[in-house]
């Protein structure tokens, strides 16, 4: 079914389960953004973005141009935006049951628990 192993394809997911990394997917299907813009998006700081963004860049998900000083980023879409609307898609139809996953559910409690206070 995969062309690539799994164990590519669960990295990628897993890339795309950071809720920031998300954000900055989405924002970025609107359109191309510096990091300011993608700061003032998402209510982030710079160095935040910056190092969610090279991530998502090394992974192959953004791309970006230098305009002058500042580089402007943008989604590789040929790729992404079918992930992106296969999952939306997905999510909307199935939205309950995920939600009621015990799996999910528990996945989510840890998380909680493991960010700083």
């Amino acid at each position: 079914m995969f062309r690539s192993d799994t164990s590519s394809v669960a990295l990628l997911f897993r890339v795309l389960s950071n809720e920031v990394r998300l954000r900055l997917v989405e924002s970025l299907a609107e359109g191309e953004k510096n990091v300011s813009d993608l700061c003032s998006v998402l209510g982030q700081e710079q160095t935040r973005v910056s190092h969610e963004l090279r991530c998502l860049l090394v992974c192959g998900l953004v791309e970006y141009r230098r305009e002058g000083r500042q580089m402007i980023y943008s989604l590789n879409r040929d790729t992404v935006l079918p992930i992106l609307k296969a999952a939306d898609k997905h999510a909307a139809q199935f939205c309950d049951r995920i939600e009621s996953c015990e799996i999910v559910s528990e996945m989510r409690r840890v998380r909680l628990h493991e960010l700083p206070v």
